[in-house]
C-alpha cells in the first residue's frame, strides 16, 4: 500500500472518531540518502520526466508510464501563468515526475510548504511532505514540519501536472533559525 494511502486511510479514521491529526503527526523523521552522493557524481539541479496526460490526481502519473527527459529545474520556483509548463514546450495536459536530492545543511526542524496549480505530491527521505493531489487554482499547502536527523542529501520525487490554464510549482523552507519561509536555493539541488 503507497505511503499517500496509508496517509489518507488514517485520515479518514481520525475524522470518523473525532480525533485531530495533522500531517506533521504522521510524518516521522526524514531518512537520509545512503550512502550519501558524492559531490563528483551529481549535477546542480532536479531531474524531470514529462508526460502528455490529461490527469484529475496525482496517481495519474504513476500509472501513465514512462515519459521524456527533459531540461533540469534549476529550482522550484516557477509561477507560469499560461505559458509553458516548467522546461517543457507545451502549456497543457503536462505531467512531471522529478527525481532528485535536496541537501541540508544542518539537523533540526524544517518548515517547508508548497504553492501549485494544479496537483503535487512532495516526498521527501522517504516521508510525503506535501500532498495536494487533485485539480486546483493557485494555493499553498499547509506548512509540513519536517525533522531532519542529520545534515546531507535526502532523494526528492516530485509529482506534479497542468491539467488547463495557469501553472505553479514553488518550494519553500524554513530551515532552524530563519526567521521566514524563502525559496529553497538551487545550490540545495542536485541530481
Amino acid at each position: 500500500m503507497s505511503c499517500y494511502r496509508v496517509f489518507r486511510q488514517a485520515v479518514i479514521l481520525a475524522a470518523f472518531s473525532g480525533l485531530l491529526v495533522s500531517h506533521q503527526a504522521l510524518a516521522g523523521g526524514l531518512i537520509p540518502a545512503s550512502p550519501q552522493p558524492a559531490a563528483g557524481q551529481m549535477a546542480q539541479g532536479l531531474a524531470v520526466e514529462y508526460m502528455m496526460i490529461e490527469a484529475f490526481h496525482v496517481d495519474d502519473l504513476e500509472a501513465a508510464g514512462k515519459g521524456k527527459p527533459g531540461k533540469p529545474l534549476k529550482m522550484l520556483n516557477w509561477s507560469m501563468g499560461g505559458g509553458p509548463v516548467l522546461t517543457h514546450v507545451e502549456d497543457e495536459g503536462v505531467g512531471a515526475r522529478i527525481s532528485s536530492f535536496i541537501k541540508f545543511e544542518a539537523a533540526g526542524s524544517y518548515a517547508m510548504q508548497m504553492k501549485s496549480n494544479d496537483g503535487v505530491r512532495l516526498t521527501i527521505g522517504g516521508q510525503v511532505v506535501v500532498d495536494d493531489p487533485d485539480v486546483h487554482a493557485d494555493k499553498f499547502s499547509d506548512v509540513a514540519v519536517v525533522s531532519v536527523p542529520s545534515p546531507g542529501w535526502y532523494a526528492v520525487y516530485l509529482l506534479y501536472y497542468e491539467r488547463r490554464g495557469t501553472a505553479t510549482l514553488e518550494l519553500r523552507w524554513q530551515p532552524p533559525g530563519a526567521a521566514s519561509l524563502d525559496f529553497v536555493p538551487a545550490a540545495a539541488f542536485a541530481h
